[in-house]
């Protein structure tokens, strides 16, 4: 069995990102400098890049999951526990006889 160097620099560019090691967008620069280098193929660097959109994608799916809802719209009105919160409109009533 002989050492494979480019095998060696994919697996570990994609190890390294799923396992914390180094940020996603550090094994791309990797990646990129090993191909410039011809130490990986391109094919090998779609291979990283995929595993990171796949990684990055899992990540993203159980925050989404665990996130609070937020409301339709940006105006729509947030239930509150505050049974006193006053409108921008409402005019308290002994300024209304000013009006």
């Amino acid at each position: 069995m002989s050492f494979n160097l480019n095998e060696f620099l994919t697996e570990g560019l994609i190890n390294s990102v799923k396992n914390g090691l180094i940020p996603s967008d550090l094994a791309t620069v990797y990646a990129g400098n090993y191909l410039v280098k011809s130490l990986i193929t391109q094919a090998q660097v779609t291979q990283v890049s995929d595993a990171i959109t796949a990684y990055k994608a899992a990540q993203v799916a159980p925050a989404t999951s665990e996130a609070p809802v937020a409301p339709a719209s940006p105006g729509a009105p947030v239930a509150s526990s505050a049974s006193t919160v006053s409108s921008a409109t409402e005019v308290p009533a002994s300024s209304a006889s000013a009006i």
